[in-house]
């Protein structure tokens, strides 16, 4: 006995497309929501300066400083709970709702 089986595929990569920009979007988004308390505050600049690229793929900070607090250990902070690297502190703390706020976002 054979069995002939047409699998039409043609709606498979745009609605893949869409659900990986609809997923992106989320992620990027939250992310850039819970790093902002870990985010060192003295005059709020560095915090209030930041926006998501177009292509939702990053956070930018866009001041003059953002490298150095982002990468170098200061003595002391003003805003308890901040320092550097916020983004690996964010990471560790809301890394599980990161994955499930893509996963709704990609239904």
């Amino acid at each position: 006995m054979k069995v002939n089986v047409d699998v039409d595929l043609k709606g498979v990569k745009p609605k893949t497309e869409r659900m990986t920009r609809l997923g992106q979007y989320a992620l990027v988004n939250q992310v850039h929501a819970d790093m902002n308390p870990y985010v060192p505050a003295l005059s709020y600049d560095l915090r209030n300066q930041s926006n998501v690229t177009l292509d939702n793929k990053a956070v930018i900070y866009n001041v003059p400083y953002a490298k150095k607090q982002f990468y170098i250990q200061h003595s002391r902070y003003t805003t308890l709970g901040t320092g550097p690297r916020w983004d690996l502190k964010a990471k560790a703390i809301h890394g599980a709702s990161w994955e499930r706020a893509v996963k709704r976002a990609m239904k």
